[in-house]
């Protein structure tokens, strides 16, 4: 018995989207926070105890920039996916109804 699983292609590439918007919003964010810590650490220290403590803050920032990037390829990789998943679709409609063309693998 074979399990046929149908996927509502406009749902598909709006979650994509809605993900690679929210990565984008976590970046933004990370950089308005870092804009904010380096004016914190001027307006409560002064000098190089203003610098070692935004330096520090960046330290510990700047670890979410990997996971930022794995999760942008992986919206990437979803992204292809559902194109994918759409051609294949297209495919099948096509075969379900006899039109088919002839170079439908290039």
């Amino acid at each position: 018995m074979a399990i046929v699983v149908k996927v509502n292609i406009d749902v598909l590439y709006n979650k994509v989207a809605s993900i690679s918007d929210s990565v984008k919003d976590i970046r933004q964010e990370i950089a308005n926070i870092s804009g904010l810590q380096q004016e914190l650490s001027k307006k409560y220290w002064g000098g190089d105890a203003a610098e070692y403590h935004f330096l520090e803050y960046n330290e510990i920032a700047k670890d979410v920039g990997p996971a930022l990037y794995s999760m942008m390829k992986k919206c990437q990789e979803f992204y292809k996916i559902a194109e994918t998943y759409d051609k294949v679709e297209g495919y099948n409609l096509h075969a379900e109804s006899g039109k088919l063309p002839t170079d439908f693998l290039n």
